[in-house]
């Protein structure tokens, strides 16, 4: 399913549309449920867990890769970034 190529911008895998990444994200989810460590016994609860909660658009590589980001801590992040690269300070201090 997935391609090895990564992203030179992020450095994460590419994935060619939004269902495949979507895919892949609930491939790793369900074969968590599974997993089980060398000598056969089930890993522990939260031990190992996948944290992947969407998927996005690049605008980097054109593709679309996984993220543990929700779409509000992007926005807030982004946003903050945007005040220090234009040299604002930060009002809350």
């Amino acid at each position: 399913m997935a391609t090895n190529k990564k992203c030179r911008e992020t450095g994460k895998v590419i994935f060619a549309s939004w269902i495949e990444a979507r895919l892949v994200m609930l491939d790793i989810k369900w074969n968590y449920f599974f997993k089980r460590d060398e000598t056969g016994r089930r890993i522990k609860h939260r031990q190992g867990r996948p944290v992947q909660r969407r998927a996005y658009y690049c605008t980097h590589c054109g593709g679309y890769h996984l993220t543990k980001w929700k779409k509000s801590n992007f926005n807030s992040y982004t946003e903050k970034k945007w005040r220090r690269d234009k040299g604002e300070e930060n009002p809350d201090l």
